[in-house]
């Protein structure tokens, strides 16, 4: 399943014998440390399947829906999806996972269940930021293969807390990017606003807003120009070229520039830097470096002056 090497790669797997804990059945659990090559080949769900991304970027494609990824997002999968991972070459992916599926005499899982699928019902794009929930799955490795007294009961109760926090951000999404009860045009335009401004590096193509914020792109446009002034195209391409200027400014190059803002080529993102600002970015980069050396200079040149007074004086 697994293409490529990684640099990390802890498994436990279980798909042969599922692993009893207490309502659950564990059939694999893990951690992944992709390497920039690392691809997972698309393959049919057997179990419920969470992914949690640790650190880095990359992409998941859930029955043919891709999704991009980055840190804090969990990805839930349903038994029967055809499933696949791709690393981000510039950041590879580090992700936990956990495979498993419920008793269905369980009442509590019942209900998580059946609101897992209300939540994503007709959705391939399954994903919720969850930041800071990494050491649920770093204590669920701990016990995963330990013979402490309920250890297994852990386990389950520990998916339980986990995906009730998932389900709660869910519901809770007028406190997130993927609110579908935003009334204020204003409100809607601020939240684009900020979503582009501190996400833009995982915006591909900008018809991926209509479904973080569940309204018709065509709505979204004609807000944003209504509210901003602006054209939400320019208003993204304004925060992509901050974010360049950043990273020239930083030393990275041209074609890793072009790759982290999701350039389709570095000629395209070339010629979008120059008709923003009128100069390629490597004559951006050699204007700030002769700036900055203009800058350095300036002392020595007040202090040579200074000399030549001092010496008229003498």
């Amino acid at each position: 399943m697994i293409d490529q090497y990684n640099r990390y790669h802890f498994e436990n797997n279980f798909f042969g014998n599922p692993k009893t804990c207490g309502a659950l059945s564990v059939y694999q659990l893990g951690e992944m440390h992709c390497c920039p090559t690392t691809v997972v080949s698309p393959h049919c769900q057997q179990c419920y399947e969470l992914t949690y991304v640790l650190s880095g970027k990359g992409k998941t494609v859930t029955n043919g829906t891709e999704t991009m990824l980055s840190p804090g997002d969990c990805s839930v999968n349903f038994p029967g999806d055809t499933h696949s991972i791709v690393s981000d070459r510039e950041n590879p992916l580090r992700y936990a996972f956990c495979g498993f599926m419920p008793d269905p005499g369980d009442r509590v899982w019942s209900m998580i269940i059946a609101e897992l699928h209300r939540l994503f019902d007709g959705k391939n794009e399954r994903i919720f930021r969850m930041k800071d929930e990494n050491n649920v799955f770093y204590d669920i490795f701990t016990e995963i293969n330990s013979d402490d007294f309920m250890s297994g009961e852990f386990i389950s109760a520990s998916l339980e807390k986990f995906l009730i926090l998932l389900i709660r951000t869910g519901r809770k999404e007028p406190e997130t990017f993927y609110s579908s009860n935003i009334k204020s045009e204003t409100m809607l335009t601020y939240q684009i606003q900020q979503y582009l401004m501190h996400h833009v590096c995982e915006i591909r193509k900008l018809t991926e807003l209509e479904s973080l914020f569940n309204y018709n792109y065509r709505y979204i446009t004609k807000c944003f120009r209504k509210i901003a002034g602006e054209t939400l195209g320019d208003y993204h391409t304004k925060c992509r070229m901050n974010v360049a200027c950043k990273l020239l400014t930083e030393g990275q190059t041209v074609t890793q520039i072009s790759r982290i803002l999701n350039y389709s080529s570095i000629h395209v993102f070339t010629r979008s830097f120059r008709n923003y600002f009128g100069m390629t970015p490597s004559e951006y980069r050699r204007s700030r470096r002769t700036a900055s050396e203009s800058a350095a200079e300036v002392p020595g040149k007040t202090k040579d002056k200074d000399r030549n007074h001092e010496n008229r004086d003498l």
